[in-house]
């Protein structure tokens, strides 16, 4: 069995009297790219920061390379947050000193190449950079850092495409080093491009968790009104996606597990109305 490099068990988060999360379950293997997959307000931000400590579950447990979150772990982790806060003033230059103390691995090499490729302006203030230009700044921190699990909140928002399939690659590369990602984001196109695994998460709860790679094997497509031999999951548009053993009907991309799991057998139809 693969070492985990995070294993979530059973962790429920509330919020007054609100439950935000609830009895959630996954793990994550070293070397591994996990996606976490869901609608807004599902609470995939809110497990991330359960992950690195700047939330902690009222129930279950987490623990990370082994041990449960404590302060000693924080300078193997590294965190990309989605609403990208910048500290008032801080110029790129004075980012690239901070982060250098807090990681003792910190590679200055791989930083300025993502300095020089990007004309990254390390003397100009980060909050006036262009929202690109900070998400490039932001990855290119994470990336450097030298941490064994970058936790990952929307990472490629607001790139260009090139930008993005840079990205995407530079992952891929990261990880290929023994490293682990956890990354969400409503690019399901892009996690199928570099995850190795995901979990779908759906009112705070694990609905489905896999590697894609078995995930696709144990599901098919087929039509509606076609003869089914398996569980039926979810509708994907005038399709059905269903789980089966049979070799039978077609092989379901990651974006069609995920609507499907995600929407169950509803779909929305307005112009389906009798009265139309």
């Amino acid at each position: 069995m693969a070492e985990k490099i995070v294993d979530v068990k059973n962790i429920v988060k509330k919020f007054g009297e609100k439950i935000v999360l609830n009895n959630v379950n996954f793990s994550v293997n070293y070397g591994e790219i996990f996606s976490l997959i869901g609608p807004n307000g599902a609470g995939k931000t809110t497990t991330l920061r359960c992950l690195y400590g700047d939330l902690f579950p009222d129930q279950g447990e987490i623990k990370i390379f082994g041990s449960k979150f404590n302060p000693n772990l924080k300078d193997r982790i590294a965190v990309m947050t989605e609403n990208r806060i910048s500290f008032s003033r801080f110029k790129g230059d004075d980012y690239r000193k901070l982060w250098s103390m807090l990681y003792p691995k910190w590679n200055d090499e791989i930083f300025n190449e993502f300095v020089i490729h990007y004309k990254l302006n390390l003397g100009e203030r980060v909050e006036n950079y262009s929202t690109g230009m900070k998400v490039i700044m932001n990855l290119a921190l994470t990336v450097s850092s030298g941490a064994e699990l970058l936790i990952l909140d929307e990472p490629t928002l607001n790139l260009d495409p090139v930008v993005r399939s840079d990205m995407l690659r530079i992952l891929k590369d990261f990880a290929k080093e023994g490293k682990s990602i956890v990354i969400s984001s409503h690019e399901i196109y892009e996690l199928e491009e570099i995850a190795d695994a995901f979990a779908i998460i759906k009112e705070g709860r694990i609905i489905y968790t896999d590697t894609i790679d078995e995930a696709k094997a144990k599901h098919r497509i087929g039509g509606r009104n076609e003869k089914i031999s398996g569980e039926i999951i979810g509708t994907v548009g005038d399709e059905v996606l269903y789980r089966t053993d049979k070799d039978e009907g077609r092989y379901p991309t990651l974006m069609e597990i995920s609507i499907a799991y995600i929407q169950g057998q509803k779909r929305f139809a307005p112009f389906e109305r009798s009265d139309l």
